[in-house]
């Protein structure tokens, strides 16, 4: 079995679609057809990995919003062993998503990447990171 890639580097493999804008200290993603840089985020789960897997198997966005996300005790995202990594750009042009899972603190990657249908309003809100 091939390993899953990771979702950078699988925005990265299109070139097409993407490119990468190298700075003195990090580098950008580029989405070519809006000229956005990409934003990268993550939200955090309660839920088990396998409800995740199943919401985004599915394709929806919503059932992936309605699952339960990690909160500390004042209410402000926590983090869990469930995650979800986010790339997009703030107008909305493309939201893609990876289900990734903390084993043993060892981040594991559960499924390839894909694209979701989102404003960039959903995705910001998705994102716990920003």
């Amino acid at each position: 079995m091939s390993e899953i890639i990771e979702l950078d580097d699988w925005l990265k493999g299109q070139a097409d679609t993407f490119e990468t804008k190298k700075k003195l200290f990090f580098t950008s993603i580029i989405h070519k057809p809006s000229g956005e840089k990409v934003v990268e985020g993550f939200r955090y789960f309660t839920a088990p990995i396998e409800a995740l897997v199943a919401a985004f198997e599915s394709g929806d966005l919503a059932a992936i919003e309605a699952l339960p996300y990690a909160l500390d005790d004042d209410g402000d995202p926590d983090t869990t062993s469930v995650c979800l990594l986010l790339a997009y750009t703030d107008g909305g042009a493309f939201l893609a998503a990876q289900p990734q899972e903390y084993r043993d603190y060892e981040p594991f990657l559960v499924r390839e990447p894909k694209y979701f249908t989102a404003t960039g309003a959903q995705a910001a809100a998705l994102d716990q990171s920003s």
